[in-house]
């Protein structure tokens, strides 16, 4: 079957379900616990959940821009789907979280250059993970939001994919030899530059930007194939024996790069209702991604890493998923609300208007 942005998807739920990931993953090393390893042992839960994160959003982002190639409205429509709720949870978490559990008083917190350093992460170049005092006794000491690191590079994604449609040069071919060159790049050098966690980093080297650069142009590049593209269940079930095959082998990567796009949009085009409509309530998933790290480190200063591991969990994920839904309500419908509207071409009527444009369009989530 080939996508048919008139069918519903179940993109809502493969990114909620990533976030979720990301929560999990991220529960082990914040309690103090060995951490989890990724699909057929490659990477990480959480970088697991990072890729299906791109790959969606190269995938939707490409058909937001085939749709209105013009600059400003693309701009706009990223711009609001992207910036209120992070700038919300970057002024939570310094102007009402910090000063809630800093081991500083109120006075020396706010006199702190590092507290208002913390705003210059919605610069999208630089990365503040600290507030002063805050968390200082945790497993991650002094880490406030460690997701965030993934959005500068959404970001560049971005504005890379804009600079290649205003130069005429976002066609299949081009994406083409972008996701060859990137692959070289990525398995050439990548891994070397990318040893040390994101946290390590003010600045992330350029390995962590080709590496999510590789999903999120294959996204792109299967929503320009997409007439071509066949999405067959005995295709997938191939595709994730491939992956057995050659676990911990020095094939598991290649596998993996070449696997894993094509069975995320092969998942979200599963015709099945009730994942079709899981996001009818909203779309939680950006929330969750970028509240998470927080709550989760909250729970740990109260107590939560000597906690049974299912429990401190789902006490994350009900916190979490609070905060989510808030954030959606709060503040990314009422933004999304603004995004500029036109009537889609007729070969994308009626639901790729919402795919593409509506609250399931491209959200961005890292």
């Amino acid at each position: 079957m080939r996508f048919d942005p008139s069918r519903p998807n179940n993109f809502d739920l493969l990114r909620f379900a990533a976030a979720t990931l990301v929560l999990v993953d991220h529960s082990f090393p914040m309690t103090g616990r060995p951490g989890l390893a990724g699909p057929f042992g490659y990477e990480t839960l959480g970088a697991f959940a990072v890729w299906v994160f791109f790959i969606i959003s190269g995938f939707l982002v490409a058909a937001s821009w085939e749709r209105a190639p013009r600059l400003w409205a693309f701009t706009l429509k990223r711009a609001l789907r992207i910036v209120p709720a992070y700038a919300v949870v970057i002024a939570f978490a310094a102007l009402i979280l910090g000063p809630l559990v800093t081991d500083l008083s109120l006075g020396a917190y706010f006199r702190q250059p590092a507290t208002w350093a913390y705003f210059r992460n919605l610069s999208f170049v630089e990365l503040h993970y600290s507030l002063p005092g805050v968390f200082a006794h945790n497993a991650y000491p002094l880490a406030v939001n460690g997701s965030i690191w993934t959005l500068p590079i959404e970001v560049s994604m971005y504005v890379a994919l804009a600079a290649l449609g205003l130069i005429g040069a976002f066609s299949r071919s081009v994406v083409a030899v972008l996701v060859a060159c990137l692959g070289i790049a990525w398995f050439g050098w990548g891994p070397e530059v990318t040893a040390a966690p994101p946290l390590y980093y003010d600045v992330l080297p350029a390995g962590y930007t080709v590496h999510l650069a590789l999903w999120f142009f294959s996204g792109s590049a299967l929503w320009l194939w997409r007439e071509h593209v066949d999405y067959r269940t005995d295709v997938a079930v191939a595709l994730l024996v491939l992956l057995w095959w050659t676990e911990r082998t020095p094939s598991s990567a290649l596998a993996a790069h070449i696997a894993f796009p094509y069975l995320v949009i092969w998942a979200g085009t599963l015709p099945v209702r009730w994942m079709n409509r899981f996001g009818s309530g909203g779309d939680f998933s950006y929330g969750m991604y970028l509240y998470a790290y927080p709550m989760q480190q909250v729970l740990v200063s109260a107590g939560g890493a000597s906690w049974p591991l299912p429990m401190y969990i789902t006490a994350s994920f009900l916190l979490c998923l609070a905060c989510a839904v808030a954030s959606w309500h709060g503040v990314e419908y009422l933004a999304l609300r603004l995004k500029p509207r036109r009537t889609a071409p007729a070969a994308l009527e009626p639901a790729a208007t919402e795919l593409i444009q509506g609250k399931t369009a491209g959200s961005g989530e890292p």
